[in-house]
């Protein structure tokens, strides 16, 4: 005799539907998070809405006015903003600003200038109109990418731009830096491609013994660097130089630092880099090398890295890829270098490595 029919249809599994439900929760991400996210921060980059608001907090009617916005309208979108945590309301009813907000959306100023994303939106913003909205036609070949300022750059004004950009989120990396980079005993440090400076004035003070560092760049940065430099009172010890990474000879130093430097290369490219560092350093010299993690702690794409890479797609030919991270270990073999380990925290990795 056949079995009866349950009663009651097997549910599907929790953990099937758990795993849907996680995938609903990216997809919502991507469609409709993605959109109103972006979107808002233009809107209210646009209406300068958080630098009106820096300062004390407004009723809507005050910032009306000062936005020239319609009064109505902006009460929806103000609405929207303290549903995502940008503003807020005070006891008056007054729109006030997020610590959250005040952190990340306002120009750099001394308290948020190494963890901002005001000068990225400041450029999305300005390029979306010009690029990301025209990506299928970049994709057949109609239209390339353009940047709003010239690579390389020319004038300090040129990099001062990009320099903004690279330190507005340097934070993480750099405390990697000061808390796991091994350059005890170092007198002699080269800072490959150094940007503004920050990181080396946060190594010079965490390692007192470094008598010199070498921060390497393009001509036009140079001055920012020095003038940063020079406010930490540290231009005795580091000395930004003009220096072309990929033809010049590295000068002899005993470590070497290649922070967020190396991470779009391919792996090719990566040894012939590092194989000019290993020539430079004497025996016993150490190679550093801080990258972003291309994928984020939770297995997921990191979504800087391919803000970036997204430019590339309109640029022939391009040098930024996706490579396995821990092909470093393979470099550093064939190249002769040992002790190599890494550490990974906060949405970045550090490789280490010896000269024998």
């Amino acid at each position: 005799m056949l079995n009866p029919l349950p009663a009651v249809a097997e549910p599907v599994t929790d953990v099937l539907d758990d795993a849907l439900y996680e995938q609903y929760l990216r997809a919502c991400d991507m469609t409709y998070r993605g959109t109103v996210d972006m979107f808002v921060l233009k809107a209210a980059y646009e209406l300068d809405l958080f630098t009106h608001l820096a300062d004390q907090p407004q009723s809507v009617e005050a910032l009306a006015a000062a936005t020239g916005s319609r009064p109505n309208r902006l009460v929806k979108f103000t609405d929207m903003l303290v549903e995502m945590e940008l503003l807020a309301k005070d006891a008056a009813g007054r729109l006030t600003l997020t610590p959250f907000a005040r952190q990340f959306f306002l120009p750099p100023h001394p308290g948020n200038e190494n963890l901002t994303m005001e000068p990225f939106v400041r450029y999305a913003v300005t390029i979306m109109e010009r690029y990301h909205v025209h990506l299928a036609k970049v994709i057949r070949g109609e239209m390339d990418f353009t940047a709003l300022t010239p690579w390389p750059p020319k004038t300090r004004e040129d990099s001062a731009f990009y320099e903004e950009i690279h330190r507005s989120n340097n934070h993480f990396v750099r405390a990697l830096l000061v808390e796991e980079a091994d350059l005890d005993g170092a007198t002699q440090l080269l800072d490959v491609g150094g940007g503004n400076g920050d990181i080396a004035i946060a190594l010079a003070k965490r390692f007192p013994r470094l008598e010199r560092i070498t921060l390497i760049n393009l001509p036009s940065a140079l001055d920012i660097a020095r003038d940063n430099i020079a406010a930490h009172g540290l231009a005795d010890r580091i000395a930004p130089v003009a220096l072309d990474m990929y033809r010049d000879p590295y000068p002899a130093c005993d470590a070497v630092l290649f922070a967020r430097i190396l991470y779009p290369f391919s792996a090719q490219v990566c040894a012939m880099l590092l194989g000019k560092a290993y020539a430079a350093l004497s025996s016993g010299g150490r190679v550093i090398v801080a990258d972003m993690l291309l994928r984020d702690e939770r297995g997921l794409a990191n979504y800087d890295y391919l803000a970036h890479f997204l430019t590339s797609v309109g640029v022939d030919p391009a040098m930024m890829t996706f490579k396995r991270q821990d092909e470093y270990f393979d470099v550093f073999q064939q190249l002769g270098f040992t002790d190599a380990r890494k550490v990974e925290r906060r949405g970045h990795v550090l490789y280490q490595a010896r000269k024998p």
